[in-house]
């Protein structure tokens, strides 16, 4: 599976819509996802796990439960996950949006 683009909205600790478009890193072939504690490196992966597996990547953050809404967005703001990926030469396209909560309340 070769990601292509990632896109979510209120997911984990970000409140507004994030976009990765991979294409960007393919031409040196191999890249690595870094940086420093708490900048958001593990909420890719949880993105990406959850829009192929419908839950989180670790156990310590299945034992939480469904992923959060982000508790920066807004009640208004929808939270989901849309992952773009090549397999097998085919291009597929996966969007989860978790249960939304209801007004004011977060898990």
């Amino acid at each position: 599976m070769k990601p292509i683009k990632l896109e979510f909205q209120a997911f984990g600790p970000f409140k507004n819509k994030m976009v990765i478009d991979f294409n960007e890193f393919t031409d040196q072939g191999l890249f690595l996802i870094t940086g420093p504690t708490g900048s958001g490196k593990t909420t890719i992966f949880d993105a990406i796990f959850y829009a192929l597996y419908g839950q989180l990547s670790s156990s310590d953050r299945k034992s939480l439960g469904a992923p959060a809404k982000s508790q920066f967005a807004s009640d208004e703001t929808l939270c989901y996950v849309e992952l773009e990926f090549e397999a097998k030469g085919e291009i597929y396209t996966l969007y989860r949006q978790p249960q939304q909560m209801g007004k004011g309340v977060r898990k």
